[in-house]
């Protein structure tokens, strides 16, 4: 693969997390364009799911940004019932802004994450990042404090982000990260950050990227149990995906709302 298209590209917390799963995998979805929609490979319950939790990202931007209206639900009950524990748990006050992209460029780093929320916490002098999450699986049975989402996001927000917002906050302290899921309202993570964290991640980012941007084999992982759920299991192994596993990325992209008949503005 020519070394200008990796160039070229912007890593995702997603990206990077796939890289490290497997070579063969970050090449076939990032740099052949070997891509197929969120919902291939699913049943149609898991299809459900992942359109429940693309709606939610959707109708919480709404919620928390002042150029859009207000959000009325007339039939999706479960859908209602989240945005009002969204509303319960983190109000729209203090808003830095929704559904906020941030790229970040510096010699071979290039680095984008989208954040659902940031908030300004005015006594901490620090910014909040909120992250939602939609799935079945409780936050108390994922080991998230350490995954490559939250070093990447917290890491992003402070080397980029801290001083893309400098002029309009006062920003003294670390930021931190929080997790919540509306169908375990009364659970949430939050993850501290510190310099000696930002110290680390700086220099493992830098060390992985490099090593990307070096490799030339793109070797399919060892590791048999990680490709039973991978979408390209049936090119590289020759059997059927068990059940195509759903990335972070795949729930923020966009949705055209005209096509959501059920609500109306």
């Amino acid at each position: 693969m020519p070394l200008s298209t990796l160039n070229d590209l912007y890593f995702s917390q997603s990206a990077l997390a796939i890289f490290n799963k497997c070579r063969r995998r970050f090449k076939y979805r990032y740099l052949d364009g070997l891509y197929w929609p969120a919902e291939w490979g699913m049943n149609e319950e898991v299809k459900k799911d992942l359109k429940q939790g693309k709606l939610f990202h959707l109708l919480a931007e709404r919620y928390y940004s002042e150029t859009m209206g207000e959000t009325v639900l007339n039939s999706n009950q479960l859908l209602q019932s989240w945005l009002n524990r969204l509303k319960s748990f983190a109000v729209a006050k203090n808003v830095v802004s929704a559904e906020q992209e941030l790229r970040f460029q510096k010699n071979n780093l290039k680095l984008l994450a989208k954040y659902d929320l940031l908030k300004y916490d005015y006594e901490g002098k620090k910014f909040i990042i909120f992250d939602w999450k939609t799935d079945k699986k409780s936050l108390t049975e994922k080991d998230i404090e350490k995954s490559m989402q939250s070093r990447f996001y917290l890491f992003l927000l402070f080397e980029a982000g801290y001083k893309y917002f400098l002029n309009r906050y006062e920003l003294k302290n670390m930021p931190i990260l929080i997790y919540w899921n509306p169908r375990y309202p009364k659970e949430k993570v939050k993850i501290e950050y510190s310099k000696d964290d930002f110290k680390k991640d700086k220099n493992y980012f830098e060390i992985l990227i490099n090593e990307i941007l070096n490799e030339n084999e793109f070797s399919l992982t060892d590791d048999l149990n990680k490709c039973r759920f991978c979408e390209y299991r049936p090119i590289c192994r020759g059997k059927t995906t068990e059940n195509k596993e759903i990335i972070e990325d795949d729930l923020k992209l966009n949705l055209d709302w005209d096509s959501v008949e059920e609500m109306e503005f």
